[in-house]
């Protein structure tokens, strides 16, 4: 496809999402890419669902500092054993992770008992943290922040469809609300020191 054509293929798209109307529907479970109802067709009103929610982020500390400081394979055992472990963390608390990206991880609750099991969960992560991943790679000095905040998530299917290998990778879900964007702020201020001079 000539680079011309592309373009008005693309501004075609920005024209249709601009067009139609997005529908969401409330929830109390947490919707994955897999969920029948989201959708990204073309043409008709876009689907979504609405749940209010714990919303967890967790993240490696100064994860650049520890590349740079330690090489690649025991960097790659550092973030297998750090996502591994917020996986089942996040399943053990009933949590669904919705987003690894790099050092960072998503997890959405269900509305029931969010609260309880989202701050049980970043206790859980912590534990793991500070007395297994520490205890095991005692040459890194590895700390994790967490951020968590409760309140109205909008979910929507993004992406295109495609066929083969490459399907997974061409859609995901976003989440909006301002919980994710407070969860993630958090995160980023929590577990480091901050001086000041007054």
């Amino acid at each position: 496809m000539e680079i011309k054509n592309f373009i008005l293929e693309v501004d075609s798209d920005v024209l249709d999402v601009l067009s139609t109307d997005f529908q969401y529907s409330n929830t109390n479970s947490v919707p994955n890419r897999s969920d029948s109802f989201l959708s990204f067709e073309r043409g008709v009103t876009k689907k979504g669902k609405t749940l209010k929610t714990c919303v967890l982020y967790v993240d490696v500390r100064n994860s650049i500092a520890l590349t740079q400081k330690h090489d690649a394979e025991t960097m790659g055992k550092i973030y297998t054993t750090f996502a591994k472990s917020v996986i089942k963390a996040a399943k053990h608390h009933y949590g669904h992770v919705r987003n690894i990206i790099g050092d960072r991880v998503m997890i959405i609750f269900p509305s029931a008992n969010c609260f309880t099991n989202a701050v049980d969960c970043a206790v859980t992560i912590n534990h793991i943290s500070k007395f297994i991943i520490n205890t095991r790679f005692p040459d890194v000095d590895f700390k994790c922040g967490i951020g968590i905040d409760y309140g109205e998530m909008k979910v929507i299917k993004v992406g295109i469809q495609r066929r083969g290998t490459e399907a997974a990778e061409n859609k995901s879900l976003v989440w909006t609300g301002n919980p994710a964007n407070i969860a993630s702020r958090l995160t980023d201020n929590a577990n480091k020191i901050v001086k000041e001079t007054f």
